[in-house]
C-alpha cells in the first residue's frame, strides 16, 4: 500500500512517460525525448518542486533496485513526515547508471533536490513493479449530465443577467 501523496504522483508520472513514449504517428520516441530533456536538465531542475513527475523522467530509467524492502516503506510515506527517507538512505537500496550522476549532482544542488531524487526513486520502483495506476472512476450509464449541464446554463445565463447583460435568447 501505498501513501496517497505517491499513487497520486505515480498517475502523473505514468502519463507523462506515456505523454513522451509516441509522436503522432504512434512510433515509440521515448528514448529520444528523454535525452533531449536529459540535455535540458539544468532549465527543467526548478520545476522540481511544482511538477516533480515532468522532471523525474528525466532520470527514467536510471535506478536498478536491490532492496525493495526499504523502497517499499518509503512508498507509504510522505516528503515531510519523519519516515520519508533521505537520498543518501534511498541509495542504498539502488544503483545508478553512470548516465545519471551529472543529474543528480544537479539536483542536490537545488533547494528540495534530496527529497526530489528520493521522490524520483521510489517512483521509478513503483512503476518498475507495475504498481497499479488509479484512473478516473467510469461514469453510470444513467448519469444526469445532460441535466447538470443544463442547470448549469441556466445557472451562467441567470449570473449574466444580474451582471446586467442581454440574454441572447430575448
Amino acid at each position: 500500500m501505498t501513501s496517497l501523496y505517491f499513487e497520486e504522483l505515480l498517475v502523473r508520472y505514468s502519463d507523462e512517460l506515456d505523454d513522451l513514449r509516441w509522436d503522432s504517428a504512434g512510433v515509440d520516441i521515448l528514448n529520444k525525448r528523454l535525452k533531449e530533456k536529459r540535455s535540458a536538465f539544468a532549465e527543467l531542475a526548478p520545476m522540481m518542486p511544482h511538477a516533480p513527475e515532468m522532471v523525474a523522467c528525466t532520470l527514467h530509467g536510471a535506478f536498478r533496485f536491490r532492496d525493495a524492502a526499504d523502497l517499499d516503506a518509503a512508498s507509504q510515506s510522505e516528503p515531510g513526515e519523519p519516515e520519508f527517507p533521505a537520498w543518501d538512505v534511498v541509495q542504498e537500496s539502488l544503483d545508478t547508471a553512470p548516465w545519471a550522476g551529472p543529474l543528480i549532482a544537479i539536483c542536490l544542488e537545488q533547494d528540495g533536490g534530496d527529497e526530489f531524487l528520493a521522490t524520483t526513486a521510489v517512483l521509478e520502483w513503483l512503476l518498475s513493479r507495475n504498481a497499479p495506476v488509479r484512473s478516473a472512476a467510469p461514469q453510470a450509464a444513467d448519469s444526469d449530465d445532460d441535466d447538470d449541464a443544463q442547470d448549469l446554463g441556466e445557472a451562467g445565463e441567470e449570473w449574466l443577467s444580474e451582471q446586467g447583460f442581454d440574454d441572447l435568447n430575448r
